[in-house]
Protein backbone atom coordinates (compact mmCIF):
# COMPACT_ATOMS: atom_id res chain seq x y z
CA UNK A 1 0.00 0.00 0.00
CA UNK A 2 1.70 3.16 -1.21
CA UNK A 3 1.29 6.21 0.95
CA UNK A 4 -1.53 8.49 -0.24
CA UNK A 5 -2.32 6.23 -3.18
CA UNK A 6 -5.98 5.81 -4.16
CA UNK A 7 -6.06 2.53 -2.23
CA UNK A 8 -4.55 4.17 0.85
CA UNK A 9 -7.00 7.08 0.78
CA UNK A 10 -9.93 4.67 0.41
CA UNK A 11 -8.76 2.69 3.45
CA UNK A 12 -8.47 5.92 5.48
CA UNK A 13 -11.93 7.11 4.35
CA UNK A 14 -13.61 3.78 5.18
CA UNK A 15 -11.84 3.70 8.55
CA UNK A 16 -13.07 7.16 9.50
CA UNK A 17 -16.63 6.37 8.41
CA UNK A 18 -16.68 3.15 10.44
CA UNK A 19 -15.23 5.00 13.47
CA UNK A 20 -18.41 7.10 13.38
CA UNK A 21 -20.97 4.53 12.20
CA UNK A 22 -20.07 1.52 14.38
CA UNK A 23 -20.22 3.40 17.74
CA UNK A 24 -23.65 4.79 16.78
CA UNK A 25 -24.97 1.32 15.94
CA UNK A 26 -23.50 -0.30 19.07
CA UNK A 27 -24.91 2.45 21.28
CA UNK A 28 -28.40 1.73 19.96
CA UNK A 29 -28.08 -2.07 19.87
CA UNK A 30 -27.42 -2.73 23.56
CA UNK A 31 -27.96 -6.46 23.05
CA UNK A 32 -24.88 -6.47 20.79
CA UNK A 33 -22.54 -5.11 23.47
CA UNK A 34 -21.23 -8.40 24.84
CA UNK A 35 -20.78 -9.91 21.39
CA UNK A 36 -18.92 -6.85 20.14
CA UNK A 37 -16.67 -6.64 23.19
CA UNK A 38 -15.53 -10.24 23.11
CA UNK A 39 -15.65 -10.64 19.34
CA UNK A 40 -13.62 -7.56 18.47
CA UNK A 41 -11.26 -8.02 21.40
CA UNK A 42 -10.53 -11.58 20.31
CA UNK A 43 -10.02 -10.42 16.73
CA UNK A 44 -7.32 -7.94 17.81
CA UNK A 45 -5.44 -10.62 19.76
CA UNK A 46 -5.81 -13.38 17.14
CA UNK A 47 -4.54 -10.97 14.49
CA UNK A 48 -1.24 -10.63 16.37
CA UNK A 49 -0.90 -14.39 16.89
CA UNK A 50 -1.66 -15.22 13.25
CA UNK A 51 0.93 -12.74 12.03
CA UNK A 52 3.57 -14.18 14.36
CA UNK A 53 2.82 -17.70 13.07
CA UNK A 54 2.95 -16.44 9.47
CA UNK A 55 6.36 -14.84 9.96
CA UNK A 56 7.67 -17.97 11.67
CA UNK A 57 6.32 -20.38 9.05
CA UNK A 58 7.70 -18.34 6.15
CA UNK A 59 11.14 -18.19 7.76
CA UNK A 60 11.21 -14.42 8.06
CA UNK A 61 10.69 -14.11 11.80
CA UNK A 62 13.41 -12.21 13.64
CA UNK A 63 13.65 -10.78 17.15
CA UNK A 64 14.86 -7.48 15.72
CA UNK A 65 11.65 -6.83 13.81
CA UNK A 66 8.84 -9.25 14.65
CA UNK A 67 8.38 -9.12 18.41
CA UNK A 68 5.02 -7.47 19.20
CA UNK A 69 6.78 -4.46 20.68
CA UNK A 70 5.67 -1.59 18.50
CA UNK A 71 3.20 0.71 20.23
CA UNK A 72 0.39 -0.40 17.90
CA UNK A 73 0.83 -4.03 19.01
CA UNK A 74 0.62 -3.01 22.67
CA UNK A 75 -2.37 -0.81 21.84
CA UNK A 76 -4.12 -3.83 20.30
CA UNK A 77 -3.58 -5.85 23.47
CA UNK A 78 -4.63 -3.03 25.81
CA UNK A 79 -7.73 -2.32 23.72
CA UNK A 80 -8.67 -6.00 23.71
CA UNK A 81 -8.43 -6.23 27.49
CA UNK A 82 -10.30 -2.94 27.87
CA UNK A 83 -13.11 -4.47 25.81
CA UNK A 84 -13.07 -7.67 27.86
CA UNK A 85 -12.96 -5.96 31.26
CA UNK A 86 -14.75 -2.64 30.60
CA UNK A 87 -11.96 -1.03 32.63
CA UNK A 88 -11.84 2.77 32.38
CA UNK A 89 -8.08 3.02 32.94
CA UNK A 90 -7.34 0.55 30.14
CA UNK A 91 -9.82 2.44 27.97
CA UNK A 92 -7.95 5.69 28.64
CA UNK A 93 -4.58 4.12 27.74
CA UNK A 94 -6.05 2.56 24.60
CA UNK A 95 -7.67 5.85 23.56
CA UNK A 96 -4.49 7.89 23.98
CA UNK A 97 -2.18 5.37 22.32
CA UNK A 98 -4.50 4.88 19.36
CA UNK A 99 -5.54 8.50 18.83
CA UNK A 100 -2.00 9.85 19.18
CA UNK A 101 0.03 6.88 17.92
CA UNK A 102 -1.73 4.29 15.81
CA UNK A 103 -3.35 6.94 13.61
CA UNK A 104 0.14 7.94 12.49
CA UNK A 105 0.75 4.32 11.44
CA UNK A 106 -2.36 4.38 9.26
CA UNK A 107 -1.38 7.68 7.67
CA UNK A 108 2.20 6.55 6.97
CA UNK A 109 1.91 2.80 6.19
CA UNK A 110 5.09 0.73 5.93
CA UNK A 111 3.55 -2.03 3.82
CA UNK A 112 4.67 -3.64 0.57
CA UNK A 113 2.28 -6.60 0.57
CA UNK A 114 -0.95 -6.39 -1.46
CA UNK A 115 -4.39 -7.59 -0.39
CA UNK A 116 -5.21 -10.35 0.58
CA UNK A 117 -1.76 -11.33 1.89
CA UNK A 118 -1.52 -11.80 5.66
CA UNK A 119 0.74 -8.76 6.32
CA UNK A 120 -1.86 -6.56 4.58
CA UNK A 121 -4.73 -7.97 6.65
CA UNK A 122 -2.60 -7.72 9.80
CA UNK A 123 -1.92 -4.06 9.10
CA UNK A 124 -5.54 -3.14 8.39
CA UNK A 125 -6.92 -4.94 11.46
CA UNK A 126 -4.07 -3.69 13.64
CA UNK A 127 -4.60 -0.06 12.62
CA UNK A 128 -8.01 0.56 11.04
CA UNK A 129 -9.68 -2.14 13.13
CA UNK A 130 -7.96 -0.82 16.22
CA UNK A 131 -9.27 2.70 15.61
CA UNK A 132 -12.80 1.38 15.10
CA UNK A 133 -12.54 -0.73 18.25
CA UNK A 134 -11.32 2.08 20.52
CA UNK A 135 -13.84 4.57 19.11
CA UNK A 136 -16.64 2.12 19.81
CA UNK A 137 -15.19 1.30 23.23
CA UNK A 138 -15.36 4.94 24.29
CA UNK A 139 -18.37 6.32 22.41
CA UNK A 140 -20.42 3.21 21.69
CA UNK A 141 -19.98 1.33 24.95
CA UNK A 142 -19.37 4.57 26.90
CA UNK A 143 -16.32 3.20 28.73
CA UNK A 144 -14.67 6.58 28.99
CA UNK A 145 -11.50 7.93 30.63
CA UNK A 146 -12.11 9.19 34.15
CA UNK A 147 -10.46 11.94 36.27
CA UNK A 148 -6.68 11.48 36.74
CA UNK A 149 -6.58 9.36 33.59
CA UNK A 150 -3.71 11.47 32.22
CA UNK A 151 -1.42 10.55 35.12
CA UNK A 152 -2.20 6.87 34.68
CA UNK A 153 -1.65 6.96 30.92
CA UNK A 154 1.69 8.75 31.22
CA UNK A 155 2.81 6.37 33.98
CA UNK A 156 1.87 3.22 32.08
CA UNK A 157 3.46 4.59 28.92
CA UNK A 158 6.80 4.53 30.75
CA UNK A 159 6.48 0.75 30.95
CA UNK A 160 6.26 0.57 27.17
CA UNK A 161 8.97 3.17 26.65
CA UNK A 162 11.61 1.46 28.76
CA UNK A 163 10.62 -2.04 27.59
CA UNK A 164 11.11 -0.94 23.98
CA UNK A 165 14.42 0.74 24.80
CA UNK A 166 15.69 -2.40 26.55
CA UNK A 167 14.69 -4.75 23.74
CA UNK A 168 16.11 -2.34 21.16
CA UNK A 169 19.41 -2.40 23.02
CA UNK A 170 19.45 -6.21 23.22
CA UNK A 171 18.32 -6.93 19.65
CA UNK A 172 19.52 -3.83 17.76
CA UNK A 173 15.90 -3.25 16.74
CA UNK A 174 13.89 -0.04 16.44
CA UNK A 175 10.67 -0.85 18.27
CA UNK A 176 8.64 2.26 18.96
CA UNK A 177 10.82 4.04 16.38
CA UNK A 178 13.01 5.20 19.25
CA UNK A 179 16.21 5.18 17.21
CA UNK A 180 16.84 8.87 16.43
CA UNK A 181 18.85 7.98 13.33
CA UNK A 182 16.28 5.73 11.66
CA UNK A 183 15.12 6.98 8.26
CA UNK A 184 11.46 6.33 9.02
CA UNK A 185 11.69 9.04 11.69
CA UNK A 186 11.75 11.65 8.91
CA UNK A 187 8.23 10.62 7.82
CA UNK A 188 6.68 11.08 11.25
CA UNK A 189 6.30 13.68 13.97
CA UNK A 190 9.60 12.37 15.36
CA UNK A 191 11.34 14.39 12.64
CA UNK A 192 10.67 17.48 14.74
CA UNK A 193 12.90 16.21 17.55
CA UNK A 194 16.68 16.66 17.78
CA UNK A 195 18.50 13.43 16.90
CA UNK A 196 21.59 13.79 19.04
CA UNK A 197 22.09 13.06 22.73
CA UNK A 198 19.43 12.12 25.28
CA UNK A 199 17.25 15.05 24.25
CA UNK A 200 15.55 12.95 21.56
CA UNK A 201 14.06 10.58 24.12
CA UNK A 202 13.26 13.37 26.56
CA UNK A 203 11.45 15.17 23.74
CA UNK A 204 9.44 12.04 22.90
CA UNK A 205 8.38 11.76 26.52
CA UNK A 206 7.40 15.41 26.79
CA UNK A 207 5.52 15.62 23.50
CA UNK A 208 3.83 12.30 24.23
CA UNK A 209 2.55 13.61 27.56
CA UNK A 210 1.23 16.75 25.86
CA UNK A 211 -0.50 14.74 23.13
CA UNK A 212 -2.11 12.46 25.71
CA UNK A 213 -3.46 15.55 27.44
CA UNK A 214 -4.93 16.77 24.16
CA UNK A 215 -6.48 13.35 23.50
CA UNK A 216 -8.15 13.40 26.93
CA UNK A 217 -9.30 17.02 26.75
CA UNK A 218 -12.74 16.25 25.22
CA UNK A 219 -13.60 14.10 28.23
CA UNK A 220 -12.45 16.79 30.67
CA UNK A 221 -14.68 19.30 28.87
CA UNK A 222 -17.57 16.84 28.82
CA UNK A 223 -17.31 16.25 32.58
CA UNK A 224 -17.19 19.99 33.16
CA UNK A 225 -20.32 20.59 31.10
CA UNK A 226 -22.19 17.80 32.91
CA UNK A 227 -21.10 19.13 36.32
CA UNK A 228 -22.23 22.64 35.39
CA UNK A 229 -25.64 21.37 34.29
CA UNK A 230 -26.08 19.38 37.48
CA UNK A 231 -25.12 22.33 39.66
CA UNK A 232 -27.67 24.56 37.92
CA UNK A 233 -30.56 22.19 38.65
Amino acid sequence: MKIFSTEHLIVIAITLLLCIFVPIVIRKKTNWHVGFRYGFGTLLLVNIVVYQIYRWKTGYWGADQDLPLHLCAWANVITAFALFSKNNTLAAIAWCWVMMGSINGLITPQLDNPFPEIPYIYFVIGHSGLMIAVSTLVYGLKIKPQPRAWIKVVAFSQVYFFAALLVNYLTHANYGYLDPHNEFRKQTILALFPAEGPWFHFAIQGVGAILFGIALLPFVIERGVIAKKESSL
